[in-house]
């Protein structure tokens, strides 16, 4: 995560208040390969989730190192 905020000008722009749409929108294809039962889906999808926790945690990081 250090190494995308740092280099990759997407992740760098990105705030909660960006990310927040992107969070919904993998929760819901979470519930989608769920329902279809798809467990290389929902593999992929948890690992898009843990990014996003991790992704937030690494925000609130650098919130505080700002302050």
């Amino acid at each position: 995560m250090n190494d995308l905020r740092e280099k990759c000008p997407w992740d760098k722009k990105q705030t909660i208040q960006t990310l927040r749409q992107l969070t919904i929108e993998e929760t819901y294809e979470l519930t989608d390969a769920i329902t279809d039962e798809n467990w290389a889906g929902i593999k992929e999808e948890l690992g898009d989730l843990m990014l996003h926790l991790v992704f937030y945690a690494k925000l609130e990081q650098r919130k505080k190192n700002l302050q």
